[in-house]
C-alpha cells in the first residue's frame, strides 16, 4: 500500500511538474519538484524509499520527456540514496534542515548533469551553467522544500506508511 502511494504521488507530481510548473518559471528556471520529493521520501523513510522514488520518479521523466532513457533515473536514484543515509542520523523535525539539504542536493544534480554534458562533449560554459542555472534552480526548488516536507512528514505519521509485512505461521 505504501508504495502505490508514493507511485501515485509521483504520478501526480509529474502531471504537475509538466502542466502548472511551466507557468511558474522565473527567468526560464522552473523548480524540480521531484527532487523535492525524493529528499523527503530519503528523510523521512530511508534508502529504500529514496532509491525507490528516484528511480520510479527518474524513469517517468526519462520516459514521458524523452531523451536518455536511464539517464534521470540513475542521477535521482543516487540522490535518493545518499539523502537516504541522512535518515534517523540528523535531527530532521524543523525546516530549516531538509531545506538546505535539498538546495545541497540540487546543486549535486546539476554538477552531475554539467559532468554528463562535458562527457557528451558538449560546449558550454560551468561559470556560465551555474550561475545562470544551476543556483537560481537550487534556490528556487528549495523554496518549495518547507511545504512539501510538512506533508510528507503528515503522510509518515499514517498508519500504513509505517506496516511491515508481515507472515504468520498457522
Amino acid at each position: 500500500m505504501k508504495y502505490w502511494t508514493v507511485a501515485a504521488i509521483l504520478f501526480f507530481n509529474n502531471i504537475l511538474q509538466s502542466t502548472l510548473f511551466p507557468f511558474l518559471q522565473i527567468a526560464g528556471i522552473q523548480p524540480d519538484t521531484l527532487i523535492v520529493l525524493i529528499t523527503c521520501f530519503g528523510l523521512l523513510g530511508g534508502t529504500g524509499y529514496g532509491v525507490f522514488t528516484g528511480i520510479a520518479g527518474g524513469l517517468l521523466q526519462d520516459i514521458l520527456y524523452g531523451g536518455p532513457i536511464g539517464m534521470n533515473a540513475l542521477i535521482y536514484m543516487v540522490i535518493g540514496y545518499l539523502t537516504g543515509l541522512l535518515y534517523e542520523r540528523i535531527f530532521v523535525d524543523r525546516y530549516i534542515v531538509p531545506t538546505f539539504i535539498v538546495f545541497c542536493v540540487s546543486l549535486l544534480r546539476g554538477f552531475m548533469m554539467l559532468g554528463y554534458l562535458y562527457f557528451l562533449r558538449s560546449p558550454f560554459s560551468v561559470d556560465y551553467g551555474f550561475t545562470l542555472v544551476i543556483l537560481p534552480e537550487a534556490l528556487y526548488t528549495a523554496i518549495f522544500m518547507p511545504f512539501t516536507f510538512y506533508l510528507m512528514s503528515l503522510l509518515f505519521q499514517q498508519r500504513f506508511m509505517k506496516k511491515k509485512w508481515q507472515f504468520r505461521r498457522r
